[in-house]
């Protein structure tokens, strides 16, 4: 029957004696069947018929989810159709979760297909693990393993949302090493390199956790004090300095230096403040003034 000529097929007139070989067609064919002329006796029956519309619904669905088709609706009832139909909407929902993952939600996971679902989650997992290692490199800087301005900016600004929204004030300070040209000009840049990363372990330290602490750019630090005021930044920002000129810094077992010249400029939110900026900018005003005054100070506008 596998080699029965569709033309044929279509032709022929199935009796009583060969029904089975008409239902076993609409199994196995590949094409839909049109015309096919069954004998008298089963042309109005309607038991018949239900059979014959399940299974050319079977036909439809089955073939519209083989050509990835998920929205194929067909009407008949039954457990196979019911397993298809349970497929198509897993297949609906992993489709919808596939989305989801794209946008950068990696919380999807599935359990409704055996085998296939541990390989989808252990793809989500690995997809996961990459974002996070993206999101780290984008947003820490190499050297010091502080993090950058990729950070700073975001984290600022929803600072100064909570500020505008419940006045939580905050502070920022910029750190600054003075005269940090004298050590790569004395003893290279590797040794500048290992001071920024030392001072950057020790400066971090000093902070609260809530803080933040970031590298700003070249031999300048920033520091965002969350829920605090001026005078309180004051007292965070003379310990600082204090650290930095109190510990020598080791470039090899016979080999320190001193790190004695740090200026500060702290400046705290003001209900005048209309972004973040403002703030950032006093600081980087005050930070002027602490050079100008002959460094190794702190100064607070």
């Amino acid at each position: 029957m596998n080699n029965l000529d569709q033309a044929a097929i279509n032709e022929k007139v199935f009796s009583t004696d060969d029904i089975l070989e008409f239902l076993w067609v609409l199994l196995t064919i590949p094409n839909p069947v049109n015309d096919i002329r069954l004998s008298e006796k089963y042309r109005g029956d309607e038991a018949f018929q239900k059979i014959t519309d399940y299974l050319l619904d079977l036909r439809e669905l089955s073939n519209a989810l083989s050509r990835g088709d998920l929205e194929k609706l067909v009407y008949s009832k039954g457990y196979i159709l019911s397993n298809l139909k349970a497929l198509q909407s897993n297949l609906r929902h992993m489709t919808w979760q596939t989305e989801k993952i794209a946008e950068g939600d990696f919380s999807q996971k599935i359990d409704f297909l055996g085998k296939f679902s541990e390989s989808f989650n252990k793809m989500t997992e690995e997809l996961q693990n990459f974002s996070e290692r993206l999101t780290t490199q984008a947003t820490v800087d190499q050297l010091t393993q502080l993090p950058n301005r990729h950070f700073l900016m975001p984290f600022l600004s929803k600072c100064f949302e909570r500020f505008l929204r419940d006045r939580e004030d905050f502070t920022v300070m910029i750190v600054d090493i003075d005269h940090f040209k004298k050590v790569n000009d004395r003893y290279g840049h590797d040794a500048g390199d290992k001071v920024l990363a030392d001072l950057s372990r020790l400066l971090n330290a000093k902070f609260r956790s809530s803080d933040v602490f970031t590298r700003y750019g070249g031999e300048e630090f920033l520091a965002v004090l969350i829920n605090t005021n001026i005078e309180a930044a004051k007292i965070v920002a003379e310990r600082v300095r204090k650290a930095a000129g109190d510990t020598p810094i080791y470039l090899s077992d016979d080999v320190s230096i001193s790190i004695t010249v740090i200026s500060v400029g702290i400046s705290q939110t003001e209900s005048s403040d209309l972004h973040f900026d403002s703030i950032i900018k006093r600081s980087d005003t005050a930070l002027y003034t602490a050079k100008s005054n002959g460094r190794n100070q702190v100064v607070a506008m």
